[in-house]
């Protein structure tokens, strides 16, 4: 928009301008004054030969940044013949259609009329092996006797499930997927055929030298298991076969590996190899979950073995809060049969006596589960859906109305175990054995990297907090997790960056009332003046922060340092304060006050503390035994006071 010429060039370049004055020009930067340059114009372009070969050279003789990434080396082409294949079965799987994939793995692998066998891919085994197992696609559940349950029929609505690369979703795909006709109807494939099929599968990925990795292990073994006449001692030594090619490549090994054998042998009354599979799973640290106990105490209730049926109910109830509907039928077969009247066992295994071992002081027993006292045929009352004071723990209907339920304290070895493990991850930021795994658990993303500085100032503060606590003679009852409660129901658009001061005071106060002693645990950033409001000083005053002094309020704090997780100290607070005045180090056992509780009061699910630790068996049953959910009812109006104003605090 002026009469001058304008021109164009790099940085360390001189422009060079048009020798008509008045037309924009656009100049690239040349290797010498006397190189000829590449002109436009707004009314034509003019390009020379020279012009184009000198900005050839030119763009070629430049050096490449030091940050310009490395190409990647294209990876080797496949024939085009493996990918059509395994896009086929692909789609096989999606609708759980074995035929068809079975029909489509003999066509490429066949040398009939002078047909060139394809190469499959271990992938193409891997989903061939479990389609044969058919757990790609939800519907298909194993039978209580362990077989196939719906292997003749079809589902009338499927799980939609994408196999292979994940794609994006968008309307036009959504569109398109709402606008397709429903899945053909598919030809039914017996257990044996399923079964053939698929040892002929490992047959060839042997031939072929592929391996087999853990999934693929336990879906050959589901579906030989399956089979009501299925031979164990094939699944027997598939399983060792596993268990040694894991651990040569040092994989870890899933409960899923075992329990198809455990449920066979549990559906065939064998007690003693199902005795020698669970055995083998708590070998690996592994523990059963509720449909494996179910299929223990269905065989205890089989064969009459009630040692096998007090095991199996006692680390049930560690396990599973609140059992299913098959487990309460598992359950009330036994009371209800013969077998519980009886004082002496009536399985004539001699290994079945020889039980996974148990600990009175960390598990519990729940009584005895013979009664030969009574000369009925059913020597047990059973009363459904009784109800229970949930304050008291008295039962309120039932045969035992009036009783109270006796309670199931941890061991003191139990609490200094998970003490040493909190200790340790915050310490030194997990624990040895988690060391490999980069992230924290519960959705907290990865952990820290610590340097010597760090790690020395942390074991400053630990010392220090607990230096605190045995100041306080470990004697508090209650633990609050006051950010927890500060920031209940405060996440609205408006709401303020600090908690709510207010309501942990008023949570605090209703426990003291109770007669509890009680301790506040909260980060040292809640106290910043930069965001602690000026009318929070008149209440955070009233919380002692001296452990040696008495309350007035009866309200204690603690302050988690800069840098550190503050859910790892009142967690700590907690566990110490179980076991009385002497805490975790208490050395006479008589000081040990194992059935005394210190309980936390937070709605964390403390996910990350279950991932971390290595003994979540006994920090799930400590969390349900300790923690105190809560919740604030609605806002009433106080009183004016003095000064006229009008206060409104929750119920």
């Amino acid at each position: 928009h002026n009469d001058k010429p304008t021109a164009i060039a790099s940085s360390d370049e001189q422009p060079t301008r048009s020798s008509s004055s008045g037309t924009p020009a656009l100049a690239t930067p040349t290797a010498s004054a006397s190189s000829p340059v590449l002109t436009t114009t707004t009314a034509t372009t003019t390009t020379t030969a020279s012009a184009a070969t000198n900005i050839a050279l030119h763009t070629t003789t430049l050096t490449p940044s030091k940050n310009t990434k490395k190409r990647k080396l294209k990876k080797k082409q496949k024939d085009p013949a493996i990918y059509a294949l395994r896009h086929k079965i692909q789609m096989c799987a999606k609708h759980d259609d074995l035929p068809t994939a079975l029909d489509h793995y003999e066509r490429a692998t066949s040398t009939s009329s002078g047909n060139t066998p394809i190469e499959l891919e271990p992938q193409t085994y891997y989903t061939l092996l479990g389609l044969c197992d058919g757990t790609l696609c939800k519907h298909v559940e194993p039978a209580d006797n362990g077989t196939a349950r719906n292997d003749n029929e079809q589902p009338s609505k499927r799980t939609k499930l994408h196999i292979g690369t994940p794609r994006h979703r968008s309307n036009s795909s959504e569109s398109i997927d709402a606008n397709q006709s429903t899945p053909p109807k598919i030809a039914s494939i017996s257990l044996e055929e399923r079964c053939r099929h698929a040892l002929h599968l490992k047959s060839q990925m042997d031939l072929h030298k592929i391996h087999m990795h853990e999934t693929a292990y336990s879906s050959l073994l589901r579906t030989i298991c399956k089979m009501p006449n299925c031979d164990m001692d094939q699944a027997e030594f598939i399983l060792n076969e596993a268990e040694n090619y894991l651990t040569k490549h040092h994989q870890k090994r899933k409960l899923r590996l075992y329990a198809c054998l455990l449920h066979a042998y549990a559906a065939r009354g064998n007690l003693t190899r199902l005795v020698v599979v669970w055995k083998r799973v708590l070998g690996q640290t592994l523990s059963l979950t509720e449909p494996e106990y179910a299929a223990v105490m269905r065989c205890a209730t089989m064969v009459g073995n009630s040692d096998c049926m007090r095991v199996a109910l006692s680390d049930l109830a560690e396990e599973v809060s609140v059992p299913s509907h098959d487990t309460i039928k598992a359950i009330r077969n036994w009371f209800m049969s013969e077998h519980c009247g009886k004082v002496e066992n009536s399985s004539k295994d001699g290994d079945a006596a020889e039980l996974p071992p148990m600990s009175d002081l960390d598990r519990p027993l729940l009584g005895p589960v013979i009664n030969d006292t009574s000369p009925s045929k059913l020597p047990f009352t059973i009363s459904p859906a009784c109800t229970l004071d949930p304050l008291t723990g008295i039962l309120t209907s039932g045969c035992l109305k009036g009783h109270a339920l006796s309670p199931c304290p941890l061991s003191p070895s139990s609490l200094h175990t998970l003490q040493q493990m909190n200790e340790t991850i915050v310490l030194q930021g997990n624990v040895p054995q988690h060391a490999d795994n980069p992230y924290q658990g519960g959705k907290k993303g990865k952990k820290k990297d610590l340097n010597e500085p760090m790690i020395s100032r942390r074991e400053t503060q630990w010392q220090h907090f607990n230096n605190w606590i045995q100041q306080a003679n470990n004697n508090f009852t209650i633990v609050i997790d006051a950010a927890n409660v500060g920031y209940y129901q405060c996440n609205f658009g408006t709401a303020p960056k600090h908690v709510d001061y207010h309501q942990i005071h008023w949570m605090a106060k209703h426990f003291v009332n109770l007669g509890h002693k009680v301790l506040l645990v909260l980060h040292q950033r809640h106290f910043h003046p930069n965001l602690m409001p000026s009318w929070a000083h008149a209440v955070v005053d009233q919380w002692c922060t001296d452990a040696e002094r008495k309350s007035d309020s009866g309200i204690y704090l603690y302050r988690a340092h800069t840098g550190t997780n503050d859910d790892c100290y009142w967690l700590h607070a907690a566990l110490s304060c179980g076991f009385g005045e002497g805490g975790a180090d208490e050395v006479d056992a008589t000081k040990r006050d194992s059935t005394r509780r210190c309980l936390v009061l937070t709605n964390d699910e403390m996910r990350d503390h279950h991932f971390q630790m290595l003994s979540q068996r006994q920090f799930l049953r400590w969390k349900e035994r300790h923690q105190i959910h809560f919740k604030f009812g609605d806002w009433e109006t106080v009183p004016p006071d003095t000064s006229g104003r009008v206060i409104r605090r929750r119920i």
